[in-house]
């Protein structure tokens, strides 16, 4: 079974696809920026300035994730995972902008922000990712009327939003749901073009790519 589980930052995503990954078995999957500057050998905060004026490391980052994405047991956390795959069930979760930003500044309490600066930054970041996503592959992001299962998490805990992704994970596993995902072959071809990579690259998990090598060689041209 493949799952997507997306939301806007402060959701609980990254808790909720380990959570359901640990409990239905399933390979766990959310690859971001850090993972990215990671293999590339650079510094994390080199990938945040440059990213909002060079779309290189949205497309590294997101071929990543599709190739994640065609394994047959898979569930994947991140912002645009629903939009990146085939899912067997798509899940969105939700929470007011307060909560969020609520959420984040406990978790970067050490970055000493102030609650009010945090949900200011929260905001423009949410605005910024849609315009972003828009330009990047024509994606609205504030469109969710294709997804399965929409959770606000305000309310509930990590474990009772797991519990309700587990759940409605199992009833589609019983009565497959007709999917189709009308976005990604031309994500696929988006990425492909942008990298210089045959369309095999995003398709087959056995295709050899090495994303370091990619990102050298498009920085050269």
């Amino acid at each position: 079974m493949r799952i997507a589980i997306s939301g806007h930052s402060g959701c609980g995503n990254t808790t909720a696809t380990t959570n359901v990954g640990k409990i239905l078995g399933l390979d766990i999957m959310n690859y971001t920026f850090r993972d990215l500057a990671k293999d590339l050998g650079i510094a994390f905060d080199d990938v945040q300035k440059e990213s909002p004026t060079n779309f290189l490391y949205d497309y590294l980052t997101d071929l990543q994730l599709i190739r994640a994405a065609l394994n047959q047991k898979v569930v994947v956390g991140t912002r645009l995972a629903s939009w990146l795959m085939e899912a067997d069930m798509r899940v969105w979760l939700n929470a007011s902008l307060e909560a969020r930003a609520a959420r984040i500044n406990k978790r970067e309490s050490e970055k000493q922000s102030t609650y009010e600066q945090v949900l200011y930054k929260t905001l423009k970041r949410d605005e910024s990712n849609r315009k972003r996503y828009l330009q990047l592959y024509g994606l609205d992001i504030n469109d969710h009327s294709d997804f399965d299962l929409t959770i606000n998490t305000e309310k509930l805990t990590a474990e009772q939003v797991s519990g309700l992704i587990v759940a409605a994970a199992q009833w589609a596993s019983n009565n497959r749901l007709e999917r189709k995902n009308i976005h990604l072959h031309r994500i696929q071809e988006i990425i492909a073009e942008n990298l210089k990579l045959p369309i095999e690259a995003l398709t087959d998990p056995l295709y050899p790519l090495d994303v370091k090598s990619i990102f050298t060689r498009i920085r050269k041209i």
